[in-house]
C-alpha cells in the first residue's frame, strides 16, 4: 500500500535563485547591485561572526561604494520566538517605524536564515509579530531575503517557512507567507566546513529527514521526487563520509547541495511524522529541531517498509550496495541502512537524553492529539495511537 508516484496533475514551484561554490559569499556586494538593493540589514549567526572568512565576506560588503550595511549578530541561545523578533525588529527601524533597509542577508543555520525571514515581514506589518503566525494573508509584502546557509540541512535558503516560537502557547508555529521564498540563495561551502560534528550530523540529518519524508508524502509528485531522489544521494553517502573527513569541501559541497535539493522538494510536498514530532520534542525539550526529528526517521521507515511501502529506488542511490537483490530484500536493508547511518552519527536511540522520562512523557504525548494532519501525509496508515506507541518505546 503507497501513493501513487505516476499522477501528472500536480503543481511545482521554484521561487529563489542560486549561487553555487567556494568563494561566491565574497560576491555579496555584486548581488546586491544586480537587484538593485542598497541597504542590506545582515542577520550573521555569533557563533561564525568571529570567523576569518565570516569577517572577509562582511568587510567586502562594508567596504562596497553605495551600500548602507546594518549588521545585527544573532546571540539568542534558543531557537527563534516572536517575543526575539519584536524586539530585535526596532533596530531596523526609524522613529517613523519606517524600515531603514530595503532586504535583510541572513548568515547562519536555519535558525538565523529564518530569523532574517521573520525581520522580512514584520518591519513592514505593524503590531505584535506573534498575529502574523501560520499563513498569513492580505499583509504587506516582505522585503526581500538573501539567504547564506553556513550549516547543511534546514532547506530554509529555498523554503518560505519561518520556524517561531510562541512562548505563551508554548508551541513552534511558522510566518509561512509565500512573499518569504529567499530572492536569492548563496551557497558556498567555505561556510560549512568550520560547523562543529554536532551542528554538521544534525543539520544534515535534518536534511535527510526533508528527503524521505518529502520523497514519501503523499502529496508528492513526479517532479518533486527528482529532487528528493537526488538529494538523497548526496546526502545519505557524504554523510556517511562527512565524519572521517570534516575538512574536505567537496564533501561538504555535496551534503550543501543535497541539502537544498531536499528544501526543494519539501516545499513542493510536504513533510511527515518525524518532521510533526520534531516540534514538541524541541518546544518541551529544547531538542535541536534537526536531531529531533532524526531520532523519529529510521523507526519511521521501518513502520513504513513492514507496512509495504517501497524504497528499492533510494536503496538502489546507496553506494557500494547489491543493486540485483529483490525489492523485499532491498526494501528491509534499506530500513537497516537508515539505522546504521544514525548509529554512525550517533544520534540517540532512545529520548532519555533529552531529558525525557516516564514523569514528564505526559508534555509530549498531549501535543500528538494535534498532530494527525502530518501524520496523513505518510503513504501508509500511521495514527495518532501509533505515534505514542513510538514516544513510549523511547521513553525509558
Amino acid at each position: 500500500m503507497q501513493n501513487s508516484k505516476g499522477s501528472m496533475d500536480f503543481d511545482f514551484n521554484l521561487k529563489t535563485n542560486a549561487k553555487f561554490g567556494a568563494k561566491k559569499a565574497l560576491r555579496l556586494a555584486q548581488y546586491l547591485k544586480e537587484l538593485s538593493l542598497t541597504r542590506p540589514g545582515v542577520i550573521v549567526d555569533g557563533g561564525i561572526a568571529g570567523l576569518e572568512y565570516t569577517k572577509n565576506v562582511l568587510a567586502a560588503l562594508e567596504k562596497e561604494p553605495g551600500l548602507t550595511v546594518k549588521i545585527w549578530i544573532y546571540d539568542l541561545r534558543h531557537e527563534p520566538d516572536y517575543d526575539s523578533l519584536d524586539r530585535i525588529k526596532t533596530m531596523f527601524l526609524d522613529a517613523s517605524d519606517r524600515p531603514v533597509t530595503d532586504c535583510f542577508i541572513g548568515i547562519g543555520g536555519g535558525s538565523v536564515l529564518d530569523f532574517a525571514k521573520g525581520l522580512a515581514t514584520v518591519v513592514v506589518n505593524p503590531g505584535k509579530a506573534v498575529q502574523y503566525k501560520g499563513f498569513p494573508t492580505g499583509i504587506v509584502p516582505s522585503l526581500p531575503t538573501i539567504a547564506l546557509p553556513t550549516t547543511a540541512g534546514t532547506g530554509s535558503e529555498v523554503t518560505y517557512n519561518a520556524v517561531f516560537t510562541d512562548n505563551d502557547a508554548v508551541k513552534k508555529l511558522g510566518i509561512n507567507t509565500r512573499n518569504n521564498y529567499p530572492t536569492l540563495a548563496v551557497l558556498d561551502p567555505l561556510f560549512t566546513v568550520n560547523s562543529p560534528m554536532s551542528v554538521t550530523v544534525s543539520s544534515g540529518m535534518d536534511a535527510l529527514v526533508h528527503t524521505l519524508e518529502s520523497y514519501m508524502a503523499v502529496q508528492s509528485n513526479p517532479m518533486s521526487r527528482i529532487f528528493a531522489r537526488e538529494a538523497f544521494s548526496m546526502v545519505f553517502n557524504n554523510l556517511y563520509l562527512v565524519k572521517d573527513n570534516p575538512g574536505d569541501v567537496e564533501v561538504r559541497a555535496k551534503i550543501q547541495y543535497g541539502a537544498y535539493l531536499a528544501g526543494i522538494s519539501l516545499i513542493n510536498s510536504g513533510s511527515g511524522i518525524a518532521g510533526a514530532l520534531s516540534y514538541p520534542l524541541g518546544v518541551h525539550f529544547k531538542v535541536p529541531h534537526g536531531i529531533a526529528g532524526a531520532v523519529f526517521i529510521a523507526h519511521v521507515i521501518k513502520h513504513n517498509v513492514k507496512t509495504g511501502y517501497d524504497y528499492s529506488e533510494l536503496y538502489d542511490l546507496i553506494d557500494g550496495v547489491d543493486r540485483t537483490l529483490p525489492k523485499k530484500v532491498k526494501n528491509e536493508q534499506f530500513s537497516e541502512k537508515i539505522f546504521a547511518l544514525c548509529k554512525r552519527l550517533e544520534v540517540p536511540e532512545k529520548l532519555g537524553g533529552f531529558g525525557v522520562n516516564s514523569g514528564n512523557v505526559h508534555l509530549f504525548l498531549h501535543e500528538i492529539d494535534s498532530l494527525e494532519r502530518a501524520f496523513a501525509q505518510n503513504p501508509v496508515p500511521f495514527t495518532v495511537e501509533d505515534g505514542k506507541r513510538l514516544v513510549m518505546s523511547m521513553t525509558p
